[in-house]
């Protein structure tokens, strides 16, 4: 019988979808595919040196502020006023029926007409008309109506295990805005997943002496041994990343995971270590688990959490707490996480976690209203037992999302890559293994998104940077775009839909690295001879005193040290994710090595 349900939903969303969604040579060349468009048999619009974005005198500061930055991209004027021929009007309406995200566009060879209930709404309609403009010059004469399914359009980052440069995390905020994507999740906290892996660790207390990459926690703080030392962003760094996102309609959800993925956390506070069985687990794993059982673990939890939202740095209204892979005690887990979720409630905040309690079952009662599931695994939450008891979901599920990056270009859940092709023809919001669409009202389903995990960091950190991750992070981010902005059938094919998103890549900054070099006449000198916030190049590294660099946290150095009191033509040199060192035009150094564990890096692309 569900078989039978579930064929007739499938014709059926099949015939809405080729009602709704006519030929797409009709429309635009968007990503995602605008909804209605009905063509105008006219002369396209064609922005000149006289257009000009318009606002009315009286518009909302956001409003102004979205037109601004628009009229900056397109090298245009700015205006207060009535609009003239040539121009871009974008203008607020209550009657617009179409939500919060939503927009029209009437579009004649003599100016463009934008109308949208909110400022958001007016944004996603300037992203429309940026990708045509980008990609023709124009666009067509015509009237567009487009609105999303779903309010939840994302990607989950894994900026904890691996560091990334701020520069990296603002292109992906670009991406995300260019597709009307709008939820960034910063898996702000984590450690290395295979912790029996290092040399010679046996105990749990050996785990909480390696070397301080070993966990991380990106954020400043006030608690003494939270933050990493390889790389942490500063309070005032993150509050201008979400402002910045903010602005181009993205909103960042920050992540603290606990109370497992949490060695950070015991190395602040050892004494709060899990202190029971890990079942069929390595006894390892208690030095990432915090224990619940102890009263001062939750007092401890809080307050780190109250840091950030008390002091605006997570100013944005959803605060991620993690939850997911703790092997401890059920009941406990369960009390734990009730308690969290109705503490970041008591804040203003809407609190997401991952969904666990298909896996953690209990008679201990959780919160569900007012808060947000990410379903990422259905051993670990079954979606239509989630939305039974009440919770509002996402589906982030791996076996169509996960990626993990080891530069061996497998593709598959966990694998280097998503498969990008079958995600495009198969993947939607409410589209999970075994379960009838039917049992998942579209009001519960918040969204969808994909993730990036970088588990392939610390001892198996196989070297790759964000200039290397993020083309794919590009593709990828399109691709989720076009599932979860609109449910139906693929509007165009998946190899139409990547000759689209292969010339945006380029034009956003956002393709594969291409070869570059720099040079420098200089002896041993110890400061850095060039510096951003993605790299640093050394004459003299702080590690060995060789000629290096510094990547993203990490120390690389070459096999050579400049004589003493001699002057040498150095050369960097990148390309095909390998670095070369050059003295006086000849290969010197051989290949980089890191600081830990060298031998796992294989890629060393330098982001000149």
């Amino acid at each position: 019988m569900k078989q039978t349900r579930t064929i007739r939903f499938l014709a059926l969303a099949a015939l809405a979808c080729a009602l709704a969604y006519p030929a797409l040579a009709e429309r635009p060349s968007t990503i995602p595919s605008i909804k209605e468009w009905t063509d105008g048999a006219g002369p396209a619009f064609k922005p000149s040196s006289a257009t000009r974005i318009v606002t009315a005198k009286d518009a909302q500061k956001a409003l102004v502020a979205y037109a601004k930055d628009f009229a900056d991209e397109l090298g245009v004027a700015h205006a207060s006023g009535t609009p003239r021929a040539k121009d871009i009007a974008l203008e607020l309406s209550d009657d617009a029926d179409f939500g919060r995200e939503g927009y029209f566009i009437v579009a004649k060879a003599d100016g463009v007409r934008v109308r949208a209930k909110t400022a958001l709404g007016a944004y996603w309609a300037t992203r429309t008309l940026k990708q045509c403009f980008d990609r023709t010059g124009e666009f067509p004469s015509g009237t567009a109506k487009d609105a999303p399914d779903y309010p939840v359009r994302g990607f989950m980052f894994d900026c904890g295990r691996k560091p990334f440069a701020l520069s990296t995390l603002r292109k992906i905020v670009d991406v995300c805005s260019y597709y009307k994507l709008n939820d960034l999740q910063l898996h702000l906290s984590d450690n290395y997943i295979w912790l029996y892996n290092y040399p010679g660790v046996k105990t749990a207390q050996d785990v909480l002496a390696l070397e301080p990459t070993a966990g991380a926690f990106r954020l400043e703080s006030d608690v003494k041994g939270l933050a990493s030392t390889d790389l942490a962003y500063t309070k005032k760094e993150f509050r201008a990343l979400v402002n910045y996102a903010r602005r181009k309609g993205v909103k960042i959800v920050p992540e603290l995971d606990v109370p497992g993925h949490a060695l950070q956390f015991v190395r602040a506070r050892p004494d709060l270590m899990y202190k029971g069985s890990v079942g069929s687990h390595h006894d390892l794993e208690r030095a990432a688990m915090l224990d619940l059982s102890n009263p001062e673990t939750f007092k401890f939890v809080a307050r780190v959490f109250d840091e950030y939202i008390d002091s605006g740095v997570f100013a944005n209204d959803v605060v991620h707490i993690g939850t997911d892979e703790y092997y401890g005690d059920s009941e406990s887990y369960r009390a734990f996480a009730d308690k969290l979720l109705r503490h970041i409630k008591s804040k203003g905040k809407t609190p997401r976690f991952w969904g666990s309690f298909s896996m953690k079952k209990g008679s201990t009662p959780v919160v569900a209203e007012g808060t947000q599931m990410d379903v990422w695994s259905m051993d670990w939450q079954n979606p239509a037992d989630a939305v039974a008891a009440g919770y509002k979901v996402i589906n982030i599920l791996d076996r169509w999302t996960y990626v993990v990056p080891n530069g061996k270009g497998n593709v598959g859940p966990y694998g280097d890559d998503i498969d990008a092709k079958a995600m495009y023809e198969q993947w939607s919001p409410r589209a999970f293994p075994g379960i009838d669409p039917e049992r998942l009202p579209k009001d519960m389903v918040l969204g969808g998104a994909w993730a990036m995990w970088n588990d392939n960091s610390f001892l198996t950190d196989p070297g790759l940077c964000g200039r290397d991750l993020i083309a794919r992070i590009g593709k990828n981010c399109a691709v989720a775009a076009e599932r979860t902005w609109r449910e139906g059938e693929a509007p165009r094919t998946y190899d139409e839909f990547w000759a689209l998103v292969s010339g945006d890549l380029k034009r956003l900054g956002a393709s594969d690295p291409e070869p570059v070099s720099k040079s420098f006449r200089t002896g041993k000198v110890r400061e850095p001879l060039y510096r951003t916030d993605e790299v640093t190049l050394w004459a003299s590294s702080p590690v060995n005193g060789n000629v290096g660099f510094r990547r993203e946290g990490a120390e690389y150095t070459f096999d050579y040290a400049i004589p003493e009191g001699r002057t040498v033509e150095l050369m960097f040199e990148s390309a095909g994710r390998q670095a070369v060192l050059k003295v006086d035009g000849v290969p010197a150094g051989g290949t980089p090595r890191r600081e830990h564990h060298p031998d796992s890096c294989r890629y060393f692309t330098l982001p000149l």
